[in-house]
Formats: structure tokens, C-alpha cells, sequence
């Protein structure tokens, strides 16, 4: 066991002429100081190279540079690494292993609440990959968790690499359940780097998120970033290289200039002779069924074959250089089951392969799906209402809308066609948006060049019009995917029957529209009026989010209701154009209580309300049109129907009612009335589908094809046997009771273990202020809770960072009041924002934490780290000592830490394990705690250095015993779960064999029968696509051995090479009342004569002497870190 630190050696300058010193080189495991910072050394590598051609001359030992590899031990800098040249470096030091102190002053005994925090802050730092039961990140997030959030956590640290496809109902807080496991992964030395992928609205969320929730800082990588790292680094600076946590937005991550970032990384980990295996250990994808390829085309012929997207392909080839991966999507399938095992593929590839069978089982331990309905108890989801908001179109406005159809049907039979096309469908879905929407619309495709080549609908812009399939770019831009299918259908004009009087006709009764309503803003605007404004002058507290598809629609609702009393106070817009300050503003405002901000309103395009979070202090929200992807409504509605809603969220469409019959040049009915009726519907069936929105995805196609294009209905296929395993997973786990049970064990376990209240939190950061010479934290209160409450008080500059989040945008450098109480669900509405939750991840409590641990790594602060207690009702004195035990394997690899104690009697025996932790519990967590006179210290620290005693050597050797137990213990967890590992590796390769076998040998035969089962290859790419997948499942199937070789491989090498380090912590006395007493009295000398009180002194030195003997075998249970 390394308990020593190897001397340092003496170099000679090149002048010969002045010696240094240069530090011994470490090793791995060792911890040091360098620039300023305190790391734990991973590598060492000898580079063979000499200092300097003045050095070639000198001895070999001396003729050599090491490269050092370091790790950040700073809680706030979590996978942060830094390669030095040791014998380069200056002011570096090795720092020395602590032991026990060799004397002992009565003026160096610390304060008891000082010594308590640092033993709080050490064992709240240690973290152990032996046990997956023994987590930490749930107590180091600022939220208030629900025990179902635990869940992926406990899988993922069973699991020897993360896989997981999170898939939770819409509110449910995948968010975070993926940073718990994040942060818990980062804990255990698992993983260094992280990569967030997510939609490009969401970015600044999830920065915050990680910041504010889990202590985390990301770095949000784009062309400004890599423009700012070349300026401060140079013009080969990597932004993917710089920082180890990173967000990058799934639409710039395929570009050009975000490849060609990634190609040098990707390459590094993918070369053999690379140390590092993986470009990122964790790829987190939010909003995952974007990266999936689209649903496929659906015609009279065939439904067609999922092909890959640009982005597609380039998170596959992320993913593969990734180690542990989390995809998050409430709507992961979307109904196709090529697009969902390429999905599933990225997200593990020892289980799953694009094309081939799905394994129920292995689908089953992938996803974590959870239903709103399924949660139960005191935090239950609120039941979604729906409810309709009735209308009546104008005669003028039917009477348009049936010329429209009637011009799409004769331009499609003058082309020859039985149907209408996407493009007429488009042009539709644009009318029955807004009328200003229609206008923009027709206006920009007048203008535009007509499209190069043939275009049919079987072309991929099908998916963009459809809904299954559609991106989520940003609505009603002109350069977007929906407008690039009218452009490119030009050639095929769908108005080509039309006069130009007739076209120009429609576009101005449109264009009239642009400052007044139709009667469906009409009805809106009734409606706003009475949730908003009841008597048309006095403001409610009430709010509504408004819904829309096109950033035109936008435009001309918030148009007209600024003309009907609705100024920039009131409205708040959010679409594409809106900048990320105005974005992070609004929402802001509207998740603040109503008393303090007067925004009433919220219309937001789809895009960009994805992700934004509004159940606060709204629960209404209107679809003023709906977008044709149940995906999509289903998100939309998930902005108010989620964790945290007190109101059953009430969601609002559009019902046309007794409208005026404006025939169609056929003589046929209402047709405004009846496809506004039924897109009205489709909010009806999706709200109201509890399983897996991807069943409902082809049928919704069928249903708009047939409605607005006029096509016949194609037989549905059987269901195969992949989609009833696809369906069984996404309708939820059953076993959810039973689990949650197990997870509320663990998790209130693991807190009593760790030690953690609301005082001991305060007290770490009251003491480390006090450590670093600042004012301490000054107790509030407030009449709407009864949680202890804390004023920040003026901190020096050192202080400053650890203050982010205490302010807000409204109010900065304003910091709001803490507390360190776990407030539920009522005292967080009641509060708002008004109080911030203070966690073991905030940057205040690491910064505390580091404070104090500094002063075992490096004495940075004035601690002697021994007190002495007086507990008037124990028995007899004793002395226990704080040690924290380290279990490094290869590289540097921190695979175990935890806090032991030892304890001995001053007369007597040793003191067994349990009676050891009772004695620190009471010495050190007591709200009154009373240290010891100085006479009680003068006699401790003579009786510690006394030899006759031996206190010191038998404390030392009894504490090496525990130490030597509690690592062969820890070996012995280490190595079961390598077995574990590889053994669960083993399986998961064989059942992924057998899949691969089943799903070829089923290839195989349906081409001997002449036909593809499931697909109709329309296109030559869907052909080209399918013959891809085939060829891919015969060369993972040849393949599947060398890779199952060398994940268990991979797997042992994590467990080999395994050191114990031990470092002294604290040392406590324990004296009971009677000692205490005694020993202050021989202490004074106005009482006692000199004579007597040292005759007592020696007869309390000699007792000492029978504190002896070894650990009986009842006294060796494991102890709680």
C-alpha cells in the first residue's frame, strides 16, 4: 500500500553554476499540485527525447522528459485533463500522503463544527464504481427528483456501458434523468467528456439546465465559438478538443465546417495506436427522432423504405466514437421499422443493426418508457382535458377555399392525374393556417424559378409535407423544406388550370387579411378575452400559449391582437428570427409568477417552442392549426402537461359549426368546414393515444392522403412481430411499483450513509467562508415557507463563481435568498423564483467542499485537522481516526474511494466498527457541540506524544489492519463485477448473434420467394438503401466475434492493475465527562498543587497504556463511506 512519496531529485542548471530541484516523477495515482490546481495523475509516458542539446553530454537518468497526464480533482471541473511535461513545469510539487499527525499542540486542536464539515465534505467526494447502489448525483441535483427519475440511473450504473433510449411520456423529466446519469458517470471516473446533441432551440436550455441543476458547465459549440478559440488559441484550435463538455446542434453538426472539426477527433480514437478508444465517453441526443431517418413514402404501391438523412449519417459515425450513449425522444418510433433499428443501432450496436429483426429483450433493456397515466400517488399527473373552441367560417371564406380545390383538381386532371399532389396538399395545409399565411405563400411561389427535373410525389419532400416525416427546421421560412417541395413542383404547375385572374384573385382576397381577422382569429380572440381581460380593461393572472406551424401565421396573429390591446407587455412571440437573448427573456417571463410580469400571452411556432418548459403558471394552451406529425402535437401539448402542472392542462382546437354552405363548382358541400372539422379531429386522436405515437403515425398519413389528396386507401399490412415488440416496450413498463419500491430503499439508504441534512450542507459552507476568512451566511426567513432561508453576504472576488445562478436575467448581480432544505412541490410554486434550492452539485457547495478538502491534499488552509469533544454521557475517552481510502487501477483509473474510520479506548480495547461511527455521529454532527478546555487538550497532547503510550503507532498499525480489510473487500466486489461485466457482455453478443442469424436466413428467403414481405422499394435509393442494410448485417455477423473479444477485453483491462492509496483525514477525541473534568482540574494550578497535577497527569498517561490489542472479528463489518 503506497503510503510514501519518492524523494525529489536534484538537477544541475545548464550554467553549472545554481542547483534545483525538480519534483520526483509521480505516479499514477499520486496527486499533485500544478498551476495552482490540484490533480490526480492518470499517465506518465517517457518521451525519449533530451531536455536540450546543452543536456546530451549528462548521465542517461537524467537525459529523459516525461509526458504527464493529469485529471481535475476540483468537483466543477469534472473530466477536465491536462498533459504536462514534468521536467518543464515550475512551481509542481508531488503532494505528500497524509498520515497521522507525528505531534500534537493544545494550541493546534481544530474546531469541532470545522473538523465535522470536513469529514462531510471528504466522504460526500467519494465515490466507488464497486457498488452501483451507492450513487450520488440524485443528491447533487437542484431539483425536487421523483423516485421514477432514478430509474435509468440504476440501469445505467448496472450496465457495464451506458445504452439507453429514454423515452418517457412528454414531462416527465427526461432531462434530468440524462443528467443524473451524466453527472454520475463523471463522479464514478467512468467518463471525462461529454457531447449534447440537440435540436438548435434547445441548446441555451440544456446549458442552463446543467449548469443550474447538476453544478456542470457546457460549452455550446457553433462558428462563433470556433471563431473565439482560434483568436485566443490559434488557427489550429478544436473547439471538441478545448472543452470536455460540449453542446452542438444536431443542424450544424452535419455542415461542412462542424465535420471537419470532428474528422481529426473521430480519427484519433478510431486509429489502434491510440490511447484513448472513444472521442467522447458520453453522446447524449436529445429530441432523438430527428436524427432517425424519415418515415418513408407512402403510395398507392407500397409504403416504401426508410432511407438515410445527411444527419443520419453523421451522428452514426459520432455514436460509433462514443462509449456510453443516452437518446431521448417521448415519439422515438414513428411507426417504421427500418427508421427505428437505425435509431436503435446508434444507440447500441451489440444489440441492434439497421434492417434486421428487433429482440423483444434486448428492446426491453434499452428503453426506459413511462406513461403519464402510469405514475400514481400524491404526484400524479394531472388528466389532460380537451376542449373545443366553435366557429363559423364566412361564406367568402368557404368560397375561396372551394375555388382553390377546384383549380388543384382540374390542374391534376390536365396533367394526367387521379390525385392531387404534394403540392396542392402544401397549399392547402397553408390555407387552412391563415389566410396571410395562403397569401406569403402563393406570393413567393409566383416568384420563384420553376424546379429543374421531374419531380413525383414518391420524392423525399413527401415526408416534409405529410407530417410523419417533417424536419424540425423552422416553419414558414422561405428557404425550408416545405417550400422547396412547391418550388421544386413547379414544373408540374398544381395551378396550371388557373387564369391569372383567378390566381390573382385568391392572393388578394388573402392579402386583404393582413391587419384583420378571420372568424377563427375572431374566435380567438373572444376567447383570449374572456380567460385574459373578462371585462375588456383588468388583467387576470391568467395565461395562454398559443400553437402555430408557419412563422407567416405568426406574423399576422400577433398583428392584429397588438391592434386589439395586446401591446409587447401583454404578447410575447417566439419563432426562428427571435434571438437567444429575446428567447431566454420571454421564457423567463412567462414561468414567472403573473403578480410580477405582466405577460399574459405566448405564440410560438412549433420548432422553436420545442423544449421550452411553460407549465408554471399556464395550463391552456391553443392549437390555432395543427401540424399533420402526431410527434409534433404531442410535443406541443407536452409544453404544459408535464411535471410540475397543478391544473389539469386544458387543451383548445378549432370545431368549424352550422357554417354556410359555399358550393364548390361541382355543386358539392362546405369543404372548408369539413377539413377544418377534420384536422380538428387529429387533436382528439393524438391527445388522446396512450401507447407509442409511432402506431399512430402511418394511420394519420393514410387519413390526410385520403382526405386531401383523394387517394384510395391502401389494405394495412399485418402487423409483424417487430412492431408487437415495438409496441408491448412503448406502452410503458408494468413492473413500475415494484421498481420504485427498491429505488426509495436505495435512495433514502444512501442519503443516511452519505450523511446528509440541511445543517450538515450549511455547515460546510458556513465553515469554508470562515476557513477563507469571509462573513458567513445570514439567516432570512419568509412567511410562505417554513425552510430556513440565507442572505449571501459580500464575498471577496475568489467567491464570485460560485454564485452563478443566484442571480437572474431580470435582476443581475441581485443574488435571491438559499436554503438548504428539500422544498416539495407546493413550497416551490408558493416560492417560485424567489428562493434557489442550494445541492451538493451547486457551484457554492463545491466551491465550500473544495475549501475544505484542500486543506488534506494540500494544507492549503491553516488545519491541523484534530479535535477534541467533550460528551458528558459517554463512558470512557477514545480517539478515532478519519482516513479515506483510494482504489486506482489502470491509468489512473479512480475505480473506488471511501471515507473508514479506526477507534481505540484510552483504556481498554479497540472500539468496534459501529461504536466508532456512533462516536464520530455524536462528536461531530451534534446541533451543541462542546470542545474541549485547554487543560482536556494540554493532557491529550501530551498523552499523544508520550512514547510510553504508543498511541500513535497502535492508532497507525490498527488503521493500516482496517485499511488492508476494507481493500480486500473492495477487491472482491471489483472482481465479481468484472465477472458480472463480462458475463452480461457475453449474452448480450450471443442473443445479437442469434438475431443477426434469424434476421438473414429471413432475407434470404424472401428473395428465393421472389418478393419483399414488408417493403416496396420505390425509388433506386430506397433500393440502393435496403441492399446497404443487408450487406451491413452479414459484415456485423462475421465481424461479431472479433467485437465481442474485445468489449470483454475492454471490459477486464478497466479492473487490472488495481493500488490502494490511504490518506489521513481527521482525528478525533471523544472525552467523557468525567475525564474531562478531572483533567481540567489537574490542569489548574490555583486548585491543586504542581506536585499533585503532575502525579495526576502521569497516572492519566499510564492509563493510556492499555488501550491495546487488535480488532476482535465482530469488529470488522463493513463501514459506511
Amino acid at each position: 500500500m503506497s503510503t510514501a512519496t519518492a524523494p525529489a531529485r536534484s538537477l544541475v542548471s545548464p550554467s553549472d553554476e545554481l542547483p534545483f530541484q525538480t519534483p520526483a516523477l509521480p505516479e499514477p495515482g499520486q496527486v499533485v499540485e500544478v498551476r495552482g490546481s490540484i490533480w490526480a495523475v492518470t499517465d506518465t509516458a517517457e518521451q525519449g527525447l533530451s531536455r536540450s542539446p546543452a543536456d546530451e553530454g549528462r548521465r542517461a537518468t537524467t537525459n529523459l522528459q516525461h509526458m504527464v497526464t493529469l485529471q481535475s480533482l476540483d468537483e466543477d471541473r469534472m473530466g477536465e485533463e491536462l498533459r504536462i511535461v514534468w521536467e518543464l513545469e515550475v512551481g509542481h510539487t508531488v503532494l505528500p500522503d497524509q498520515g497521522l499527525p507525528e505531534e500534537i499542540t493544545p494550541e493546534g486542536f481544530d474546531n469541532p463544527s470545522t473538523i465535522g464539515a470536513l469529514v462531510d465534505a471528504v466522504r460526500w467526494g467519494a465515490v466507488t464504481s464497486a457498488d452501483p447502489r451507492r450513487f450520488q448525483s440524485p443528491f447533487r441535483a437542484g431539483v425536487t427528483l421523483e423516485l421514477y427519475q432514478l430509474e435509468p440511473l440504476r440501469r445505467a450504473l448496472a450496465a457495464p456501458r451506458t445504452n439507453l433510449l429514454l423515452a418517457d411520456d412528454v414531462g416527465l423529466g427526461k432531462t434530468i434523468e440524462a443528467g443524473l446519469v451524466v453527472e454520475e458517470l463523471l463522479l464514478r471516473h467512468r467518463a471525462r467528456s461529454v457531447i449534447i446533441v440537440c435540436p438548435p432551440s434547445l441548446s441555451d436550455k440544456w446549458r442552463e439546465e446543467m449548469r443550474d441543476k447538476f453544478g456542470l458547465d457546457f460549452t455550446i459549440v457553433n462558428s462563433t465559438t470556433l471563431a473565439e478559440a482560434r483568436r485566443a488559441h490559434g488557427l489550429a484550435a478544436n473547439p471538441f478538443r478545448l472543452y470536455p463538455r460540449v453542446i452542438v446542434s444536431m443542424d450544424w453538426l452535419p455542415g461542412v465546417r462542424a465535420q471537419r472539426l470532428l474528422r481529426d477527433v473521430l480519427a484519433e480514437a478510431r486509429r489502434s495506436t491510440s490511447a484513448r478508444r472513444y472521442a467522447f465517453d458520453v453522446l447524449v441526443v436529445d429530441e432523438a427522432h430527428h436524427v432517425a431517418p424519415a418515415a418513408p413514402t407512402a403510395t398507392a404501391r407500397g409504403r416504401g423504405y426508410a432511407v438515410d438523412s445527411q444527419r443520419t449519417t453523421a451522428l452514426r459515425h459520432l455514436a460509433e466514437c462514443c462509449e456510453h450513449r443516452l437518446f431521448l425522444s417521448a415519439t422515438p418510433h414513428n411507426g417504421y421499422t427500418e427508421s427505428f433499428t437505425a435509431l436503435l443501432e446508434m444507440i447500441d450496436p451489440r444489440r441492434f443493426t439497421r434492417g434486421a429483426e428487433i429482440d423483444r429483450t434486448a428492446l426491453d433493456e434499452v428503453a426506459v418508457r413511462r406513461l403519464k397515466t402510469q405514475v400514481k400517488g400524491a404526484h400524479a399527473f394531472q388528466q389532460r382535458v380537451l376542449r373545443t373552441l366553435p366557429f363559423t367560417p364566412t361564406i367568402e371564406e368557404e368560397k375561396h377555399f372551394a375555388l382553390l380545390d377546384a383549380l388543384l383538381r382540374d390542374s391534376a386532371r390536365e396533367h394526367g392525374q387521379r390525385h392531387l399532389g404534394i403540392a396542392a396538399l402544401l397549399l392547402k395545409k397553408r390555407f387552412l393556417s391563415s389566410p396571410w399565411a395562403f397569401a406569403r405563400t402563393m406570393s413567393r411561389y409566383l416568384e420563384a424559378s420553376a424546379g429543374s427535373g421531374e419531380w413525383t410525389e414518391e420524392d423525399s419532400y413527401y415526408a416534409e409535407v405529410m407530417g410523419s416525416g417533417q424536419s424540425d427546421e423552422e416553419e414558414g421560412l422561405v428557404e425550408q423544406p416545405e417550400f422547396e417541395a412547391l418550388r421544386a413542383a413547379k414544373s408540374d404547375d398544381p395551378l396550371a388550370a388557373a387564369t391569372t385572374a383567378q390566381i390573382e384573385g385568391l392572393v388578394t382576397w388573402a392579402q386583404n387579411f393582413q391587419y384583420r381577422p378571420n372568424s377563427r382569429l375572431e374566435a380567438l380572440i373572444d376567447f383570449l378575452t374572456a380567460v385574459c381581460r373578462p371585462d375588456g380593461r383588468t388583467w387576470t393572472n391568467e395565461r395562454v400559449v398559443v400553437f402555430t406551424e408557419y412563422a407567416d401565421t405568426v406574423e399576422w396573429l400577433v398583428a392584429v391582437l397588438r391592434s386589439r390591446g395586446y401591446n409587447e407587455d401583454r404578447l410575447g412571440v417566439i419563432q426562428g428570427s427571435t434571438s437567444r437573448e429575446q428567447r431566454e427573456a420571454l421564457r423567463f417571463a412567462f414561468t414567472e409568477d403573473p403578480t410580477k410580469e405582466p405577460i399574459r400571452v405566448l405564440v410560438a411556432t412549433d420548432a422553436a417552442g420545442e423544449g421550452i418548459d411553460l407549465q408554471d403558471y399556464c395550463h391552456r394552451l391553443v392549437n390555432f392549426d395543427v401540424p399533420f406529425n402526431p410527434s409534433r402535437l404531442e410535443q406541443r401539448i407536452g409544453r404544459i402537461d408535464r411535471y410540475g402542472q397543478v391544473h389539469p392542462p386544458e387543451i383548445f382546437s378549432f370545431i368549424p359549426v352550422a357554417g354556410p354552405s359555399a358550393s364548390s363548382g361541382d355543386g358539392g358541400s362546405a369543404l372548408l368546414d369539413g377539413d377544418l372539422d377534420f384536422v380538428g379531429r387529429l387533436v382528439e386522436k393524438v391527445a388522446t393515444t396512450r401507447s407509442d405515437l409511432g402506431a399512430v403515425n402511418p394511420l394519420i398519413d393514410a387519413e390526410v392522403s385520403r382526405r386531401f389528396l383523394g387517394t384510395a386507401p391502401r389494405r394495412p399490412a399485418a402487423r409483424s412481430a417487430d412492431e408487437d415488440a415495438v409496441n408491448e416496450v412503448m406502452a410503458g413498463s408494468r413492473r413500475m411499483n415494484r421498481q420504485l419500491t427498491e429505488l426509495a430503499r436505495t435512495y433514502e439508504a444512501r442519503r443516511e450513509e452519505l450523511h446528509l441534512s440541511p445543517g450538515a450542507c450549511r455547515r460546510v459552507v458556513d465553515e469554508a467562508l470562515r476557513l477563507t476568512r469571509q462573513p458567513l451566511l445570514i439567516e432570512a426567513g419568509d412567511e410562505r415557507t417554513d425552510a430556513p432561508l440565507f442572505r449571501i453576504p459580500q464575498l471577496a472576488p475568489a467567491w464570485q463563481g460560485a454564485l452563478a445562478g443566484l442571480d437572474t436575467v431580470r435582476a443581475p448581480g441581485h443574488w435571491r435568498p438559499i436554503t438548504f432544505t428539500e422544498l416539495d412541490g407546493a413550497e416551490r410554486e408558493r416560492l417560485g423564483r424567489d428562493v434557489v434550492p442550494i445541492h451538493l452539485g451547486h457551484a457554492l457547495m463545491q466551491k465550500a467542499a473544495r475549501v475544505l478538502r484542500s486543506s488534506v491534499l494540500s494544507g492549503e488552509h491553516a488545519l491541523s485537522r484534530v479535535t477534541a469533544v467533550v460528551v458528558p454521557d459517554w463512558q470512557t475517552t477514545c480517539v478515532a481516526s478519519v482516513a479515506r481510502l483510494v482504489l486506482v487501477g489502470r491509468g489512473g483509473l479512480r475505480l473506488h474511494e471511501e471515507v473508514f474510520v479506526t477507534g481505540l479506548r484510552l483504556r481498554g480495547q479497540n472500539l468496534a466498527e459501529e461504536k466508532v461511527h456512533d462516536l464520530l455521529d455524536r462528536v461531530l454532527d451534534g446541533d451543541d457541540l462542546q470542545a474541549a478546555g485547554a487543560g482536556v487538550r494540554e493532557h491529550l497532547a501530551q498523552a499523544w506524544m508520550q512514547e510510553g503510550t504508543r498511541m500513535r503507532e497502535r492508532l497507525t498499525a490498527e488503521m493500516g489492519k482496517r485499511a488492508e480489510r476494507q481493500v480486500d473487500r473492495v477487491r472482491g466486489q471489483l472482481a465479481s463485477r468484472c465477472q458480472d461485466d463480462a458475463d452480461r457482455a457475453h449474452g448480450i453478443f450471443a442473443a445479437f448473434r442469434r438475431n443477426l442469424q434469424d434476421s438473414l436466413r429471413a432475407v434470404r428467403q424472401s428473395e428465393e420467394e421472389g418478393q419483399e414481405a414488408l417493403f416496396t422499394l420505390v425509388t433506386d435509393e430506397q433500393r440502393r438503401q435496403r441492399a446497404r442494410d443487408v450487406r451491413t448485417m452479414e459484415e456485423r455477423l462475421d465481424a461479431l466475434d472479433e467485437e465481442e473479444a474485445r468489449e470483454v477485453d475492454g471490459i477486464q483491462e478497466r479492473y487490472q492493475d488495481i493500488r490502494p492509496y490511504v490518506s489521513q483525514v481527521a482525528l478525533v477525541f471523544a472525552v467523557c465527562g468525567k475525564d474531562a473534568e478531572q483533567w481540567e482540574q489537574e490542569a489548574d494550578p490555583s486548585r491543586h498543587g504542581a506536585g499533585g497535577a503532575a502525579e495526576g497527569d502521569a497516572a492519566g498517561t499510564a492509563d493510556t497504556g492499555e488501550a491495546a490489542g487488535h480488532v476482535a472479528a465482530e469488529d470488522s463489518k463493513e463501514v459506511g463511506a
